[in-house]
């Protein structure tokens, strides 16, 4: 048994240096290609886009600024990748026959325990082992990888939710985006990029024990599906949304002011969203969007009823509500974007309400007033009379 040494992919470049180079390519061809899409506005498209182009206005960050805090964090990062790669300049070697025979001799003691180890021919075995060893084997670390990297990305994006200082000062950067595009899909603070992307991604290909051939294959899967929830679009035919329960439309409720406390999960799976009940459906936020409009019809219809004084303070409490309603609107907010929604709401909805009690106690007392006047009429009419009568 020989042990060999893993020839590079390509002659002109290794494989540690194409695994950093490889996600800055798909990153930019992704992401030119939904925007040549989203340019262009063909009809057959158009018909999936999850935001309508008039939306993209609230956005608190041009695209120019995106695209330079995008290559300004990846220029940082590679400089990075490569001292490490530098830094590690061993060969990565195998040992292929004695993998495959290890495999062999668990085949084989499980056939045995089962009794059916002569009924199996010796080249079945063989081959079998080259499945488990050249296919199960790699799928199995890429999944174990995913994992990885699903954990550590959920814990982190939310704990950079929850604590102000944290949002404030980092994640705050991202949330400028209320429409998605592909392009933003690494816009962040370098500080984020590199401990929830660079540490999460190394993390991941240490825990999993994948070679150099996976990890390019995984940073560059990885770099396309994170690219692909932030796209825009909701398509049905593209198979990342489709296998993917963690995809476009799922990512979108988490940059909506109502769903900024929810889906933190990201890029593959929605386990731990699930798990600590952080996940949102599209038709839960679709629930919340049609009763918040008819909170706010009623409101319209209370303001153009109610009196002068309660008209007052009515307007107060709507234009409060223009003024904090988008948790996008600034990168340099308190930090407590994630929670101002339903105070704001709430604050609402107890000012409508008092302007409702206030406006019946108005319209109640001017109804006694009414009342007391016109019996004050009718008794004086009586008296009045009464006396008229003793004088005849």
């Amino acid at each position: 048994m020989a042990l060999t040494v893993q020839t590079p992919l390509f002659s002109f470049i290794s494989d540690q240096s194409l695994a950093l180079l490889l996600p800055i390519i798909v990153y930019w061809t992704y992401s030119l290609l939904f925007h040549w899409v989203s340019v262009q506005e063909f009809p057959w498209f158009e018909k999936y886009r999850i935001h309508t182009k008039e939306e993209e206005t609230r956005n608190r960050v041009s695209l120019p600024e995106v695209i330079k805090a995008v290559v300004i964090q990846q220029l940082l990062q590679t400089a990075l990748g490569f001292i490490v790669v530098l830094a590690d300049d061993s060969d990565v070697v195998f040992d292929d026959e004695f993998s495959l025979a290890r495999y062999q001799t668990w085949i084989t003691s499980l056939l045995s325990l089962a009794g059916l180890q002569s009924l199996v021919s010796l080249s079945i075995i063989k081959t079998t082992a080259q499945v488990f060893y050249y296919c199960l084997e790699p799928l199995g670390r890429f999944t174990v990888a995913m994992t990885v990297l699903d954990t550590w990305q959920y814990f982190l994006h939310r704990l950079f939710h929850v604590v102000p200082f944290l949002y404030r000062h980092f994640h705050s950067r991202h949330h400028r985006l209320y429409v998605t595009y592909a392009f933003g899909a690494l816009y962040n603070h370098p500080f984020e990029g590199f401990l929830m992307d660079s540490v999460g991604a190394s993390l991941a290909f240490l825990v999993s024990g994948m070679g150099n051939r996976g990890a390019f294959a995984f940073f560059s899967f990885s770099t396309l599906k994170t690219l692909d929830d932030h796209c825009g679009y909701s398509l049905p035919f593209n198979p990342l949304q489709k296998v993917f329960s963690n995809n476009a439309d799922y990512h979108d409720i988490h940059h909506q002011h109502y769903g900024i406390k929810n889906n933190y999960s990201q890029p593959f799976g929605t386990m731990w969203d699930h798990i600590f009940g952080t996940h949102m459906s599209r038709e839960e936020a679709n629930e919340i969007v049609r009763k918040k409009r008819e909170r706010k019809a009623a409101a319209r219809d209370f303001n153009s009823k109610a009196t002068p004084a309660t008209l007052s303070k009515s307007s107060i409490a709507s234009s409060t509500r223009t003024r904090d309603e988008d948790v996008h609107s600034s990168g340099n907010n308190s930090g407590n974007d994630s929670f101002e929604e339903d105070e704001v709401d709430m604050q609402l909805e107890s000012r409508e309400s008092r302007g409702v009690y206030l406006d019946n106690r108005v319209r109640g007392r001017t109804e006694l007033r009414e009342r007391l006047l016109t019996r004050a009429q009718a008794d004086n009419g009586f008296v009045s009379g009464k006396g008229q009568g003793g004088a005849l």
